[in-house]
């Protein structure tokens, strides 16, 4: 039993030796010149592959949160069914968070410096939804941490 605990650690230890692998490549590679708006900028020559990367670890990140939360939430639903709606009230709120943003977005075409964009309208109202949930987010966290730190000292 002891030994297939060791799994999950060794994984953990060969992504880090992965990353710190590919940091290194990235930092201390070749560069190759891009052309942006008439400067040719220098940038590392395993940019793409270093997105890559991230991009398959943000996918990992994401599919284990999901099946581990939806793991928890069945195994809380068979022993306790009055204590899943809070989970489901807050999956709610957020969904209504997400309508909310989607529908005050902007399609607006934004003018980042050379960056073409897509020409589609639902990209930059999906885009604006985003940013703003963030903004919101992150405020109703610094909020709840203020709160809770002045809520202790009371």
């Amino acid at each position: 039993m002891q030994n297939s605990l060791n799994i999950p650690k060794y994984i953990l230890w060969g992504l880090v030796a992965l990353t710190i692998i590919f940091a290194l490549i990235f930092f201390c590679g070749s560069t190759e010149s891009y052309p942006c708006n008439g400067i040719n900028i220098e940038a590392p020559s395993f940019t793409p592959t270093f997105i890559g990367l991230a991009f398959v670890f943000i996918i990992l990140a994401s599919l284990v949160t999901l099946v581990f939360a939806l793991i928890t939430f069945v195994s809380k639903l068979m022993v306790d069914p009055k204590s899943v709606m809070v989970p489901l009230i807050f999956v709610g709120v957020l969904a209504v968070l997400f309508l909310i943003t989607y529908f005050c977005a902007d399609t607006t075409k934004m003018s980042i410096t050379g960056y073409e964009g897509s020409h589609e309208p639902w990209v930059y109202r999906i885009t604006n939804m985003c940013m703003i949930t963030s903004f919101i987010l992150a405020g109703v966290a610094f909020i709840a941490t203020i709160g809770s730190s002045l809520f202790k000292k009371l």
